[in-house]
């Protein structure tokens, strides 16, 4: 007679397990299992490579929508995983429902439009920052600007859910006026609503620059996206330009730099590729622009 107590107690442990686990870690730590091994199996036999092997690169669990009066817990986990082997690689989109005890992977779609909206969204800034520093410097009250590049800047993933939206773009503009002409590189925060320009040219001899400073910094970065990209880690990185970016002036106080921008080109295994990398020492970070505009 006392056995069906316990035989319930046994039942309810077994269901509750799963749901402690979930409740153990996050979301997306408890599935990443569960979609590592899709992702594998699936670049496995498309890759026609048994040995291949799958890495995250961003995971994030989906919020749900808040239909009731009470706050609805995800249950969704969302992955962005390369597979490689056999000298080929391929990534895929793979998402995990908890309930379902189920993971789905697909192609990677392509990338958002927000990127080339923001480049374009803060251009017309970064076209007056550069004209008003061209008029100045050429002392020359009529002068025009050109964009002749542009880059938004995808921020690093500080969070763990996933890249933040971008803020910031990086522009290469090139102002004419009164017989006279020169580059200008120019970074804007939507964030801060103010553009920083600085000439595009080698850092003169002298002291030690911020740009200087950074340097390694945006090496590393631009080399390891690089090499990611070129699927070469032996690819080797050259710094062709670097330029210490001159604060905008808010407060009437002057402000010490602490941007610096490079353009800096990536190359390995008979490829190329160039970014243009912003660094914030106030921030302690680089990113680098996705190569080839936009």
């Amino acid at each position: 007679m006392r056995s069906t107590p316990v035989k319930k107690f046994f039942a309810l442990s077994a269901l509750a397990i799963p749901a402690m686990l979930y409740a153990s870690q996050p979301l997306e730590e408890a599935l990443q299992p569960s979609a590592i091994r899709v992702a594998q199996q699936r670049g496995a036999s498309e890759l026609e490579c048994p040995a291949a092997e799958a890495k995250v690169l961003k995971k994030h669990a989906i919020e749900e929508p808040q239909m009731g009066g009470w706050y609805e817990f995800p249950h969704q986990a969302e992955y962005t995983i390369a597979v490689s082997g056999c000298g080929k690689r391929t990534t895929y989109l793979v998402i995990c429902n908890k309930f379902q005890s189920a993971c789905k992977a697909g192609p990677v779609p392509p990338p958002t439009p927000a990127l080339r909206q923001l480049a374009d969204e803060l251009q017309p800034d970064a076209l007056k920052a550069a004209q008003q520093r061209g008029s100045k410097d050429f002392a020359c009250p009529t002068t025009t600007a050109e964009v002749t590049r542009q880059e938004s800047i995808v921020e690093a993933e500080t969070t763990g859910w996933g890249a933040e939206a971008p803020n910031r773009a990086v522009y290469a503009v090139t102002v004419k006026g009164c017989d006279q002409q020169t580059a200008y590189l120019v970074e804007c925060d939507k964030k801060k609503k103010d553009c920083v320009t600085a000439r595009l040219q080698p850092s003169p001899p002298g002291p030690k620059q911020l740009a200087d400073e950074l340097q390694p910094d945006a090496v590393r970065v631009a080399q390891a996206r690089g090499s990611e990209e070129l699927r070469c880690p032996a690819a080797a990185a050259q710094v062709n330009r670097k330029e210490t970016l001159e604060e905008a002036e808010t407060t009437g106080w002057y402000e010490v730099p602490h941007h610096a921008v490079y353009t800096i080109t990536v190359s390995g295994c008979g490829k190329q590729t160039t970014y243009l990398v912003a660094c914030d020492k106030k921030q302690n970070r680089c990113v680098a622009g996705s190569p080839g505009g936009g």
